[in-house]
């Protein structure tokens, strides 16, 4: 069977790169039940302060700026790019990958190969090979952990990957030359908030992560001290859903069968939004009043909000990130450092502002009032 010839991403990720498997994230919830000691006054305090920091993100007015000095750019003009992607049927991924594209050629830089791997580690290595026979300047990948890059093989070709620090201050990984990457602390720490405020200190959810991705532990760890936080009397499970079961019906029944074994569930809260497509099949297919609250703010899931189960996903610009990889990698095409962080900021968007936006397609001008390929543009020209 196909199943039994394809590895799948997850679970050879976890056996390759111990270090990104989520920890602790089971079906139980041992450490995150309610405690009946929890003070009124505290827990009022803390519902207090989510409240605050989500209203704050809720009106918030995004501000650029760029964390380094102007370069000339123009020498990597001619210069051949391959990008990987671990799998770009996430909608994020794959606007990950087209925006990345569309700014290096624009800046005459020649994207050679955009290799996809569906989810499965099988075909790595040989868009790895393709990439050393192109004899390419540079590898962007899109998602894809470290430990499944075969550095070895790829002589002097520089790698980039990208979201495998997960937040500023974390090393890259040994070979790796840079790692743009959001703060996926600070969008975690807002659907905490969200949480707390709308189960009003005392929800019920269910929380997934995705095993191998480098940003989950991170978000989950500050989910857990977030809601240990502001909303003690809340209860919170944590789950597992490897990259390939969002889309072949597994997390659909999990999701299905979580919130039919306990009909007091209220909140899903899947890391990625991409993942709320499966789990939302769930709800649905289980008759569940639950309501999900998610990160990427792709426009698959945007134009959504309020019409079905999602009801808020934060959204860190992706055209913010996608420009930022673009400038890292003319950086790095051009012999200069790269900005340990970008200062992606974050904003959410629920039902009380989507209507304020088209969502039917990111455009960051529109959605967060900043032209994000403008604005980096203005450095790449040496003064």
């Amino acid at each position: 069977m196909q199943a039994q010839k394809k590895m799948r991403y997850g679970f050879v990720a976890a056996a390759l790169a111990a270090g990104l498997v989520l920890s602790g994230c089971s079906s139980k919830s041992d450490d995150a039940a309610p405690t009946d000691a929890a003070s009124t006054p505290a827990a009022a305090d803390g519902l207090a302060t989510a409240q605050a920091a989500y209203d704050a993100a809720l009106a918030a007015s995004l501000t650029f700026a760029y964390p380094g000095d102007a370069f000339d750019a123009t020498a990597a003009s001619g210069k051949k790019v391959a990008m990987i992607s671990i799998n770009d049927q996430i909608p994020v991924l794959k606007q990950w990958t087209e925006t990345i594209a569309a700014g290096l050629e624009g800046q005459g830089v020649k994207v050679t190969q955009k290799s996809d791997a569906g989810g499965v580690i099988d075909p790595l290595p040989k868009f790895f090979q393709q990439a050393v026979t192109d004899k390419v300047d540079l590898i962007i990948t899109n998602a894809v952990p470290a430990a499944l890059i075969p550095l070895a093989d790829l002589g002097d070709i520089p790698v980039m990957t990208t979201n495998q620090t997960a937040a500023p201050g974390v090393a890259v990984a040994d070979g790796i030359a840079a790692d743009p990457s959001f703060d996926f602390s600070a969008a975690a720490s807002l659907m905490a908030d969200w949480f707390c405020v709308t189960g009003a200190g005392a929800g019920n959810a269910v929380v997934w992560g995705s095993e191998g991705q480098a940003s989950s532990p991170i978000m989950i760890d500050t989910i857990k001290a977030r809601t240990t936080a502001n909303c003690p009397d809340a209860k919170v499970d944590y789950q597992d859903a490897p990259l390939a079961t969002w889309f072949d019906g597994t997390l659909d029944g999990v999701a299905k069968n979580t919130v039919t074994a306990d009909p007091t569930i209220t909140h899903l809260l899947p890391l990625y939004d991409g993942m709320t497509i499966a789990t939302g099949a769930g709800v649905d297919a289980a008759a569940s009043a639950a309501i999900q609250g998610s990160f990427n703010m792709t426009p698959a899931i945007a134009a959504g909000i309020g019409k079905g189960s999602v009801k808020m996903d934060v959204g860190c610009p992706n055209d913010w990130f996608s420009y930022a990889t673009v400038d890292a990698s003319l950086r790095l095409l051009t012999g200069n450092a790269v900005p340990a962080n970008y200062g992606i900021t974050c904003k959410v968007f629920d039902e009380s502002n989507i209507g304020s936006i088209d969502a039917s397609v990111e455009n960051s001008v529109n959605w967060y009032g900043i032209d994000f390929a403008a604005e980096f543009a203005k450095f790449w020209t040496a003064s």
